[in-house]
């Protein structure tokens, strides 16, 4: 019945595509130039960012690094809207007629850095968008054993419904529409979450004091790991990139990117801090569903067809974005290899049955979008760098993006965040790096290719 009633609301998206004006559709399926105005710029950005990973990952990262993952996977959410206020402001100024990072630096650098940065987004973009159908996958198996490989599909070909028909300008109207669903359901369920219960569970409180102690170091080292990941890794979301141009102008994309980001912080806060709610209630056996468990798990019929409109909403304001962004990077690339229009339609048809395939198996939600984490935080910087006119080549930028992605992968820890390759295969130990593997692989990378960009500057390497 759930997933009868997704297919129902889902739809809702795709026949609200065909109210809109034609007026309102641009030719343009991928760029649209200084359109839309606070209202249209707040809804896209926002629902864009709050993919259903702010049900599961928020959660299950509270429970085992406590308000230091709250505050700073919330922060992290927040960071990057923060970030485009001062890039989005450049790029629209110094890059006027590009459509995305990957255009700025094809100006910087010429076509083959470009194509590279396209590779890293779509990289990114595909774990993004294979994490979010598993999660709604997840959620629906957990309310009634659906099989994974149902939800994904439905969900996919709801999304295409509109997606490959309308473009951008369909993934933006729709977002106004999600945006709504989406705020309108987190403040009801404000009201339906036993803080008080949460409040007077003493004995939860003193077993788990760590996870509220904030002279605790492990708790701000999470919590600074989930704000330097997310922060970096959205800079390769290519979706993020056609808003900015797509808003009327600087004031309106600076103002909007502020309220978005407060919001998204609120939020994400809320529901990495139920986490904590739930944890103290029930009993655990998959992290992913922390925050959904809260809800007893859906005792009612009311409530459970909240969340599927919760769900619905959240996931598809999410992955149209992506499908539309991944297109656009895929027309990019075929374009610059002069290869024929109808190509593009197979390889977007094969990346989404290949993204059907990998979200259809259950994998960890948080662990997959950390590997993308990875990557996004050991490239950024010296792209980040070049696209601010600092003095670096092509040739130092592939250098230094290899050792640093080396470096970070040697690092980084398996599923069990307890072992790594560098100190359990190579047996190269570092005190700090063994007790916080996951935040080391993601900050000594980006120090790492800092020092390198600045010494290869110096000496002209």
């Amino acid at each position: 019945m759930e997933i009868l009633f997704l297919i129902l609301f889902g739809l809702i998206f795709t026949a609200s595509f065909f109210f809109l004006n034609k007026n309102e559709l641009s030719d343009d399926k991928f760029v649209i130039k200084n359109k839309y105005n606070l209202f249209f710029s707040i809804s896209s950005f926002v629902s864009s960012a709050l993919g259903f990973w702010i049900i599961f990952s928020p959660a299950a990262a509270a429970t085992w690094g406590g308000m230091g993952n709250v505050i700073g996977y919330a922060l992290g959410a927040a960071m990057p809207l923060v970030l485009f206020i001062f890039i989005g402001k450049y790029v629209r100024k110094v890059f006027p007629n590009s459509t995305g990072f990957h255009d700025c630096i094809e100006k910087r650098f010429g076509k083959n850095l470009s194509h590279f940065v396209i590779i890293v987004s779509l990289v990114y973009m595909t774990v993004f968008l294979i994490a979010e159908i598993t999660a709604i996958s997840k959620f629906f198996n957990f309310l009634n054993d659906t099989p994974y490989w149902i939800s994904s599909m439905i969900i996919i070909l709801i999304a295409l419904s509109y997606v490959l028909i309308g473009g951008l300008s369909a993934t933006i109207f729709t977002d106004l529409i999600q945006f709504i669903f989406i705020i309108g359901i987190c403040l009801f369920l404000v009201f339906k979450i036993p803080f008080q219960d949460f409040s007077d569970n003493s004995s939860f409180m003193i077993e788990n004091a760590h996870l509220f102690d904030f002279n605790n170091q492990f708790l701000w080292i999470t919590g600074l790991t989930f704000l330097i990941a997310v922060t970096f890794t959205n800079l390769f979301h290519h979706g993020n990139w056609q808003r900015i141009y797509a808003a009327k102008d600087n004031k309106t994309l600076s103002i909007g990117l502020v309220i978005s980001a407060l919001i998204i912080f609120i939020i994400v806060y809320f529901i990495g801090y139920s986490g904590l709610v739930s944890i103290s209630l029930y009993a655990m056996d998959d992290p992913d569903l922390t925050f959904v468990k809260l809800f007893g798990l859906l005792e009612t019929s009311f409530i459970k067809y909240i969340f599927v409109i919760l769900a619905t909403s959240l996931v598809l304001s999410s992955i149209d974005t992506l499908i539309n962004a991944i297109n656009s990077q895929i027309v990019s690339l075929s374009t610059s290899y002069s290869l024929k229009s109808s190509s593009n339609l197979y390889f977007i048809i094969v990346f989404l049955v290949a993204v059907f395939i990998l979200s259809s198996q259950g994998y960890n939600v948080l662990y997959v979008f950390l590997i993308a984490d990875l990557i996004c935080c050991c490239l950024v910087l010296p792209f980040l760098l070049g696209l601010f006119g600092f003095n670096i080549t092509t040739k130092q930028i592939y250098i230094i993006s290899f050792l640093s992605l080396l470096l970070g992968v040697l690092i980084f820890p398996d599923p069990s965040y307890s072992k790594n390759i560098l100190s359990d295969f190579l047996n190269i130990n570092f005190t700090f790096i063994n007790n916080y593997k996951l935040f080391s692989s993601f900050l000594v990378p980006i120090l790492f290719s800092t020092i390198l960009t600045l010494l290869m500057k110096k000496k002209g390497i």
